[in-house]
This record gives structure tokens, C-alpha cells and sequence, in this order.
């Protein structure tokens, strides 16, 4: 009797732990949120709209959210919620490594893909692995000035 006692309150709390949004989620923090969405969309993701906007307040289960370019507050219960990122905001550093590592990887494939040796004008290395490496030397400082040009804002997964 005792074991089903302790079951059903350890039921009980686990719904009460899921209907509470996480510490991180806090007033005047920037967040991403994808709610439901009914109708297909054009855009990715299917089924779900992805809102962005600053914590107004979190009420237990309900988080209340400002939209730029709305009136007032938007009120999203916990259950409807899909997905939410925090924002840890811009940083120079991480988007230069980002799009380095992604420059180089494009470039590589693409410089090894487009080798020929037989070539006789322009730029052409004797194998392709040569070329691939000259591809991400390339592609790695021109994603990691871009990077430190145009940084993005990273965002960190805090609700699956």
C-alpha cells in the first residue's frame, strides 16, 4: 500500500516538474519559443511557429512574453510549449569559430571536387587531397572573418 502511495505521488510531482519552466527563464530574458501551430506553414519547421521576444514574467505554468512590433504581452502555457532557447547573446568569437569550421568544411569539398590536375591555366594542384587542404585553409579565414564581421546570437536549447 505504501509503494503505491509513494508511486502516485512520485507520479504527481513529475507532472507538476513539467508544467514549470526552467530556472534560466527569467524577466528580461531574450528567448526563442516554438509554439503549435494548426495550418501548414511555407517555412520550416511544419506545425509550429517559432516566436522570439524578452520574458515579461513566469506565473508557475505561464510564461509571458513581449514580441517586438506587438501590443502587450503574449501569454504561452507551458504545455503548448515545443521548444525554448535562452539567448546567451552575441559573441564574435563563437561565430567566427562556427563559421570557420563551416567555411573550411564547404571549401575543402569544394576545391577538391573542382581540382583537375591536367589543367594548364588557373589554379590546379597535383591531387585532390592538396586541393581540399588549400579549400579549407581558404574557406576557414573567410567564414572566420565573417564571423567576426556579421556575429550572430547564440542561443542555448533549455525545453526539447
Amino acid at each position: 500500500m505504501r509503494l503505491l502511495i509513494v508511486a502516485g505521488l512520485l507520479l504527481a510531482t513529475s507532472h507538476v516538474a513539467l508544467a514549470q519552466f526552467p530556472e534560466e527563464v527569467r524577466p528580461g530574458t531574450r528567448v526563442r519559443v516554438w509554439v503549435p501551430e494548426p495550418a501548414r506553414q511555407d517555412q520550416q519547421p511544419d506545425h509550429r511557429q517559432l516566436l522570439r521576444g524578452t520574458v515579461e514574467s513566469v506565473d508557475g505554468g505561464v510564461l509571458r512574453l513581449v514580441v517586438p512590433g506587438t501590443a502587450g504581452e503574449l501569454s504561452i502555457p507551458r504545455a503548448s510549449v515545443r521548444r525554448l532557447d535562452v539567448s546567451h547573446g552575441v559573441s564574435p568569437a563563437a561565430s567566427m569559430i562556427q563559421r570557420a569550421v563551416g567555411g573550411a568544411i564547404g571549401a575543402a569539398i569544394l576545391f577538391g571536387i573542382l581540382n583537375d590536375p591536367n589543367r594548364s591555366g588557373g589554379p590546379h594542384y597535383g591531387t585532390d587531397w592538396h586541393a581540399a587542404g588549400v579549400g579549407a585553409a581558404w574557406g576557414a579565414g573567410i567564414g572566420g572573418a565573417l564571423g567576426l564581421i556579421f556575429p550572430f546570437e547564440q542561443w542555448r536549447r533549455v525545453i526539447h
